[in-house]
């Protein structure tokens, strides 16, 4: 069937449109501004060229053009652990950035503030001043005798710095007078030589200033404010107190819950306007703040809590995570005090603290994160984190299902809402960046990372997000686009890469007519998808999906373009992806792919935290819980993307039999041969694996293909007498 011109201008197409940056290897970003010719500027953690012990990161601050070139990249650091934790542009193009060190030999400026660490055996906060080239001009230690973290940089309109963050010692020279674990505020000139105030008696994780100067900051605490003072706010605070409940957090490590309060303070952070704590019985834990022009706060963030306090008419009034509860551990306190799962949240606080304007959850029904909040000039609130709900508010009904986020893999995610709380323009999930896969979104690790993304909205809109392992994207909540994302069908987890001989799938809307099907011969009349001109067989298409062979033909390139051309439209699109030679996983079984627990793999009284492989024991049966393998036989997984083999497999082809050993080949504990996999495709193949007994009642397998890990370890159940019935 051909289309006519007017009927493909009804095809619906995604609503928005993802592009991301090249990442760089090791570290991530935790701080973003953009300026106002559209420059952006980030700050993070990178890894260091020579790494030593206890040098995992270096502070790192980057410039880039509205393009996403490169300016300049100037990296902080020292022998040990150093991490750029926020940044805030001066009026001069100056920039100013803040973090946390460990390291003795921190590269600080002469004449600095404090030019030694002042800890024994902690870290201190760093606060440095760059010129608009990129240069150093300042960089300061800061925090006396004191454990202290930079979280949070503002500058006011007349220059001075203000910067906040947490605290673990009472010892920092302090007016007004402040002592006790929690947070810390502390006021600089423009240049960084002076010390206006500082105190432990106030502040928080996220800052902001209205124009007349006035301090607004917001945290999370336990049962006072700050951790450091008690509640100083009269009868009429919107929240006078908060619960002092026992929280759970990963494995049996339990504290006390930490509840979100925010505080306003004069210019000298000497008098606080108000201070409330805006939370549930579960706590809160804020990710962005915002002061509109009547002095009403927006604080965006990510709670545990089901009655956190929301209004009526506002977009979501209902808590609805309902992510599989984890195993009950055992625990001296009540099980109650596990946490149910987290999701996001939007409140507008009135102008003295007193009560809401207007308050809005922002989750679906497994679990989710906000990360980041901008609010711009029209007062539209930008909001990004991680999502692990595929029902995520504002995904488009053209968001295939291959696509969004599940319990196995976190989906980054920009979204757009009304200033007055009640509507929301598209969310648009940041496609081809999982901030985490299988066990590092498990439930019961309560890993949903509400520090996946940071954000900054240029002057015509578009959105760039930057996130962990230094990737960034550009989101365009307007535009729109065909093809959607890229997964292996061994997991499902999104590529944004390819390997030789791979199979590979491919997401979007519209791809297929109606009714198209794939002929014998792997081939779809008048539907091609190629990667520099070279045809990749087509194993499976529907309207939403084609499944390919990416041909062999690109071994030894750095990037292909791959098109996708449909019957009567020509090229619908084009996508440039870096090209690897290998790029090994392992396919799970289907228990693994649906389970509500992903990363955890239990049978009876045996439970791994790797993923649980599609086997099949020496009879030819599936391996399953109920129906493991004899310790000492043989059982056979099936892997993809391994990538150019000798002897040289040919693109398209149905391995025959008998098999075929191939190298490279696996290598892990038990491997004993790598061969084709007769009757699959020639990208499929099957590894031979020995079982030895355990007492675990599983063998852990971790396969390596010349010297590329692949993407999970994964777990066979053995037969055995030890393990209790499932």
């Amino acid at each position: 069937m051909r289309y006519s011109l007017f009927m493909l201008l009804a095809i619906p197409a995604f609503a928005g449109q993802v592009s991301l940056f090249p990442r760089q290897p090791g570290g991530g970003f935790s701080a973003i501004q953009i300026d106002r010719a559209g420059n952006i500027y980030v700050a993070g953690a990178v890894a260091p060229p020579n790494a030593k012990t206890g040098d995992a990161v270096d502070a790192v601050v980057a410039k880039l053009s509205a393009d996403g070139s490169l300016v300049y990249k100037s990296v902080l650091g020292g022998s040990a652990l150093d991490e750029a934790t926020a940044i805030a542009l001066g009026t001069d193009g100056s920039v100013y950035v803040a973090g946390f060190t460990l390291s003795k030999d921190f590269p600080v400026t002469s004449g600095a503030l404090q030019s030694t660490l002042g800890t024994a055996n902690g870290g201190q906060a760093f606060l440095a001043k760059l010129s608009p080239n990129g240069q150093v001009q300042t960089a300061t230690y800061f925090g006396g005798s004191a454990p202290l973290s930079g979280s949070a940089i503002a500058i006011a309109n007349t220059g001075e710095v203000y910067l906040t963050g947490t605290s673990n010692a009472n010892v920092l020279q302090t007016t007004p007078s402040g002592s006790g674990n929690g947070f810390f505020l502390a006021k600089f000139d423009a240049n960084l030589s002076q010390v206006l105030f500082s105190t432990l008696a106030y502040g928080g994780t996220v800052l902001a200033l209205d124009p007349q100067g006035n301090i607004y900051t917001a945290g999370a605490a336990f049962e006072q404010i700050g951790g450091n003072v008690l509640l100083q706010a009269g009868p009429g605070a919107f929240q006078g107190s908060a619960p002092s409940r026992i929280c759970q957090g990963g494995g049996i490590v339990f504290l006390p819950c930490s509840y979100q309060f925010v505080e306003k303070l004069d210019p000298t952070g000497t008098k606080l306007g108000y201070a409330t704590f805006l939370t549930g019985s579960f706590g809160a834990s804020p990710a962005g703040i915002a002061v509109d022009a009547a002095g009403n706060v927006i604080v965006a963030g990510t709670t545990n809590s089901a009655d956190y306090p929301v209004t009526a008419q506002a977009l979501q009034t209902m808590y609805l995570a309902n992510a599989a509860a984890p195993p009950v551990l055992p625990s001296p306190h009540p099980e109650g005090d596990i946490p149910p799962p987290s999701t996001g949240y939007i409140t507008k606080l009135n102008a003295d603290g007193t009560g809401l304007i207007w308050s809005t959850l922002f989750g679906g029904s497994v679990q989710d994160a906000i990360s980041g909040m901008v609010v711009d000039a029209n007062g539209y609130i930008y909001i990004t984190g991680q999502a692990n709900s595929s029902d995520l508010p504002g995904l488009s009904a053209s968001d295939p299902a291959g696509c969004r986020p599940a319990v196995n893999e976190g989906l980054g995610f920009v979204a757009r809402v009304s200033p007055d709380g009640t509507s929301l323009s598209p969310t648009q999930l940041i496609y081809g960046a999982p901030v985490c896969t299988y066990a590092s979104c498990a439930p019961d690790l309560d890993l949903t990372s509400s520090q996946a993304w940071a954000l900054a909205v240029k002057p015509d809109g578009r959105v760039i997000a930057a996130g962990g392992r230094l990737g960034m994207a550009e989101v365009d909540l307007f535009a729109s686009q065909r093809l959607a994302c890229f997964t292996d069908p061994a997991d499902n987890v999104q590529l944004t890469t390819v390997a030789p001989g791979q199979v590979f799938s491919i997401f979007g809307s519209h791809l297929a007519p109606p009714g198209a099907a794939v002929p014998p011969g792997g081939s779809a009349s008048g539907i091609s998808v190629t990667f520099n001109g070279v045809a990749a067989p087509i194993l499976y298409i529907s309207s939403e999906q084609i499944n390919i062979q990416v041909p062999y033909e690109i071994a030894g390139l750095d990037s292909v373009e791959m098109q996708v051309v449909s019957p009567g439209e020509g090229l619908m699109e084009r996508k440039t992806l870096p090209v690897v030679q290998q790029m090994p996983s392992v396919f799970l079984s289907l228990d693994a792919l649906l389970s509500d627990l992903p990363g955890n793999s239990y049978c009876g009284n045996a439970f791994s935290r790797n993923q649980h492989a599609l086997a099949l024991n020496s009879d030819g049966t599936l391996n399953t819980c109920s129906n493991g393998a004899l310790p000492g036989s043989t059982v056979t997984i099936f892997m993809n993307g391994l990538g150019p083999t000798q002897p040289p497999q040919t693109t398209g082809t149905i391995a025959a039999g008998p098999p075929v050993a191939i190298a490279p080949g696996a290598t892990g504990t038990g491997v004993l041969s790598t061969t084709t996999f007769p009757g699959a495709i020639s990208g499929v193949v099957q590894v031979q694996v020995q079982v030895q007994p355990t007492s675990a009642g599983f063998l852990e397998v971790v396969p390596t293909v010349a010297g590329v890990l692949a993407r999970e370890s994964v777990v066979i159940w053995l037969l055995t007498s030890q393990r209790l019935s499932p």
